[in-house]
């Protein structure tokens, strides 16, 4: 007789060690180390940006440069275009005056005395209320953050007044509005040596920009190369087809 036996199986057990999936762990900027990077070219000999100032700092370059942007185009414009308006408003309304003509043709300045005149007083006050507004918004917002008048929060963009209604900005992505910014930036601090050029010009050579340099603010259909290259062009126009001249 056969014996066989069977062992009963062994309960075998396993440790099994849980995986935990951990997410890829990515350094995401702040939003203060994101303004310190917009337009930092390493550039500051004379150390003002520090932890302290920088915000206030930049505030007040950003308000500057959009100032400045505005005067870099309205300046050459109210040369151009203030002669033309006057001329047209005295053929219908007499007794018209030219703040210009008071100035010899320079946009009205502190320095050639054209912002003491009593015409540019309302145009100039209304530019300082206009300015003030804003300032007061911001100030009200500020001080019921509890921040001091010229305090600023490190973790906002200096500039933003979330005045956006053409939607520009608002629906950029993080690095499109990085690079935005930057321009902006960068367009300010042009305009801001523009305007200061416009100034030292004016004073030193006695002439309106518009007539220092008139290639920048002369329409292309009037500059004399211009016209030259047109004339060339067409009076080097074949008359294949034709009959004594006479196109057919």
């Amino acid at each position: 007789m056969l014996a066989s036996s069977f062992a009963a199986p062994r309960s075998i057990t396993m440790a099994v060690k849980p995986i935990i999936m951990q997410a890829p762990t990515t350094s995401v900027a702040s939003t203060a180390e994101i303004v310190r990077s917009i337009g930092d070219y390493g550039f500051d000999p004379l150390k003002l940006g520090t932890d302290e100032t920088f915000t206030a700092f930049r505030e007040a370059e950003i308000k500057h440069g959009r100032l400045a942007m505005l005067a870099a185009v309205a300046w050459p414009l109210q040369e151009i275009l203030h002669p033309i308006l006057v001329d047209q408003l005295r053929t219908s309304i007499p007794g018209v005056r030219d703040v210009l003509a008071e100035t010899n043709g320079f946009s009205p300045s502190l320095l050639n005395g054209g912002l003491l005149q009593f015409d540019v007083a309302p145009t100039l006050m209304l530019a300082v209320f206009m300015g003030s507004v804003l300032e007061l918004k911001d100030l009200k917002v500020r001080q019921a953050k509890g921040l001091a008048w010229n305090e600023y929060e490190n973790n906002v963009l200096p500039g933003d007044l979330n005045f956006d209604p053409l939607n520009i900005a608002k629906n950029l992505p993080r690095d499109d509005k990085i690079d935005f910014l930057e321009k902006e930036l960068l367009n300010g601090r042009l305009a801001m040596i523009a305007i200061t050029a416009y100034v030292a010009e004016e004073v030193a050579f006695g002439v309106p920009v518009i007539q220092f340099t008139p290639d920048l603010f002369q329409p292309l259909i009037f500059a004399n190369d211009f016209r030259a290259f047109m004339d060339g062009a067409f009076g080097m126009a074949s008359m294949d087809g034709s009959v004594n001249g006479v196109a057919f």
